[in-house]
């Protein structure tokens, strides 16, 4: 049972008055900064290796593969054990392959097809956590606090986007790629520290004598029988198709589209981050009593418009102001549809319901990077940019006029 905050918060960050999820989200803020440094350091390693589109698609796609291989493990795992101590043993993990790959971008022994293994390597312990991490959010607060707890736990990522590149994209301008691939192994200590500090807490359910197999397609059958979380699912598969490119090929649009250097690369994916802030600011305000519905349909249109915008402007300031819109149309279109999924989700099956999400993510985030970038590769991003527009307005329409998105409302 999880007592009562042990200090006040403010109504639009009323998680953070619980002490638990206090050091879980700061620690996580830290750490999600050096994995923004990350993606942004691999990214631009290969774009300046290999100066090939497709190359840097194949590389963020390897990284992104293991969501579909990897995280059904961990979503069973999520239902069987202790969420917390299962969370610090997968970012332990993450830890040591960030310092295997630190130390051989610090020797130059990077090639592509290396930075490609440690891509898959990191991906992989990232994916078997991704469903814990989900998992664990709302067992730090109570249930009337867990709507905030998910936007919160967004915010979070997005301060992470925000700071994350540009000082990424600063530190590869200045020390080289290497001090961006250390600030990240030594920002996992901060969270590996900070989860020691959560007292384990029970296994969600009874122990399953199932086989993985059979316990991950238990949890299958139970989603797919909730109409509210068929609709998260699918709206989930559109919006990371949609933003995956955007994020993962924002190398060949700093490069290709607007002809900047490492550091304007920096800034143009961290506008999407301070774009995600300023939206995560504005949702923790909106009326805790508005529905998932309209969140997500104004979002969705956003996302639409704003990826356009991006696609036709001529300058690189249009462009970050652009990419900027973009991150804000995401911040409040994802965090309303984690919070959806997990109002319907019953506690026994949550571990296993997020693998199913991160699966999708694992699906659609690859197959959009590859098929993009590979068309990146013969009309220009451009192109891209605005072909993925059109598909989201399609949708968004399809969706409304068939009244599908009223079923977000309704929790299971």
């Amino acid at each position: 049972m999880i007592e009562g905050p042990d200090r006040r918060a403010p109504r639009s960050v009323q998680a953070l008055g619980y002490r638990d999820y206090r050091l879980y989200w700061t620690t996580s803020v830290v750490s999600n900064i050096g994995s923004m440094m990350y993606l942004a350091a691999i990214g631009w390693l290969v774009e300046d290796i290999t100066d090939d589109p497709w190359k840097v698609t194949v590389a963020a796609t390897v990284g992104l593969v293991p969501l579909l291989l990897m995280s059904p493990f961990g979503g069973s795992l999520a239902d069987r054990y202790s969420r917390t101590r299962l969370f610090l043993a997968t970012v332990v993990g993450q830890m040591v392959v960030a310092v295997a790959l630190a130390w051989v971008v610090q020797i130059d022994a990077e090639t592509f097809w290396v930075l490609v293994a440690f891509s898959f390597g990191g991906g992989a312990t990232a994916s078997v956590g991704a469903p814990v991490q989900q998992a664990i959010v709302v067992e730090l607060v109570p249930g009337g606090v867990m709507r905030n707890a998910v936007f919160l736990n967004s915010t979070q990522w997005n301060i992470s986007r925000a700071v994350g590149p540009m000082l990424g994209g600063w530190l590869i301008q200045y020390f080289g790629a290497a001090s961006a691939f250390w600030f990240n192994a030594a920002s996992f200590t901060v969270l590996v520290i900070g989860l020691s500090f959560l007292p384990p807490r029970p296994p969600p359910g009874a122990s399953s004598s199932q086989g993985f197999l059979a316990d991950f397609m238990s949890g299958f059958r139970y989603a797919s029988s909730i109409e509210g979380i068929r609709v998260v699912m699918l709206a989930s598969f559109m919006l990371a198709a949609a933003i995956s490119p955007t994020q993962w090929l924002a190398p060949v649009i700093a490069d290709d589209a607007f002809g900047v250097d490492a550091a304007g690369f920096g800034v143009l994916l961290g506008a999407f981050g301070v774009g995600s802030l300023v939206g995560a600011v504005l949702l923790l305000q909106f009326d805790p009593n508005i529905s998932y519905s309209r969140l997500v349909a104004i979002g969705m249109a956003a996302v639409a418009l704003f990826t356009m915008v991006l696609a036709v402007v001529p300058t690189f300031a249009l462009g970050v102001v652009a990419m900027g819109g973009v991150g804000l149309a995401f911040m409040v279109t994802m965090p309303t549809l984690t919070s959806a999924l997990q109002s319907h989700c019953d506690d026994a099956y949550r571990g296993r319901v997020m693998s199913l999400w991160m699966m999708l993510f694992g699906l659609a985030a690859p197959a959009s990077i590859l098929v993009q970038g590979g068309i990146a590769s013969v009309i220009g991003i451009r192109w891209v940019l605005v072909i993925t527009a059109i598909a989201v307005a399609a949708y968004l329409a399809g969706q409304l006029a068939r009244g599908r998105l009223r079923h977000l409302d309704t929790a299971g």
